[in-house]
């Protein structure tokens, strides 16, 4: 799934809508989400569910992902910029969110 849908997901308390199986009973800081390749708006992004010793990196039918955060921290990013610069469009939040976790990740 895309970022900009998690992200509204997430603005209007439908996460757990998203959630599959066992995710949906999971707490936020145990939910991991990965980005396809490399983050970028056009990634696809998928959630999984944290277990020790759980790699930076995961690969799952042939396709790489990479750990950025948890779901409870895309949560707090999400409120942090809203709360920043008011309003802001899902597309905008996007590009900034992915700003700031490749900025921590490098």
């Amino acid at each position: 799934m895309k970022l900009d849908k998690i992200i509204k997901e997430v603005r209007t308390n439908t996460i757990n809508e998203l959630l599959s199986g066992d995710l949906s009973n999971t707490d936020y800081e145990n939910i991991m989400l990965y980005a396809e390749f490399t983050v970028s708006t056009d990634a696809d992004y998928k959630f999984f569910r944290s277990r020790k010793g759980m790699a930076g990196l995961i690969k799952e039918e042939e396709i790489w992902f990479e750990r950025l955060c948890s779901l409870n921290q895309l949560c707090f990013l999400i409120d942090h910029f809203l709360s920043q610069y008011g309003r802001k469009t899902d597309d905008i939040l996007v590009i900034d969110i992915i700003d700031h976790l490749d900025n921590q990740n490098n």
